[in-house]
């Protein structure tokens, strides 16, 4: 019996991470408030996980749209620095993104 209910946990867990493709913020949530200790401690890691690739995401947008302003300046390798800045926050997301899915499969399979 044990064994079940951590297959479950993993299971859930596993749903957790991988709600990056359909309710990113809403089903770990939901997971973290409800099930028992291994299911919602993937759950509050992917909460985690999917907030942050939605806050590196807006990061990398507002770098973006505050580098205009870095063209005209003395040097002009300001809005360089502001791309590579958003370019890294892009990257980011990304790794996390991945990392849900990732992490999403391993808790899947047996």
């Amino acid at each position: 019996m044990p064994n079940e209910n951590y297959r479950e946990s993993d299971i859930l867990g596993g749903i957790s991470y991988l709600s990056v493709f359909f309710a990113p913020v809403l089903f770990p949530l939901i997971v973290w408030i409800v099930a028992q200790p291994p299911a919602s401690t993937h759950a509050r890691n992917a909460l985690f996980n999917h907030i942050m690739s939605w806050v590196m995401v807006v990061l990398g947008l507002v770098t973006l749209s505050i580098s205009p302003a870095f063209v005209n300046s003395e040097h002009g390798i300001g809005w360089i620095i502001a791309i590579l800045i958003a370019v890294i926050f892009f990257i980011w997301a990304l790794v996390l993104f991945l990392k849900n899915i990732i992490r999403g499969i391993q808790l899947m399979m047996p």
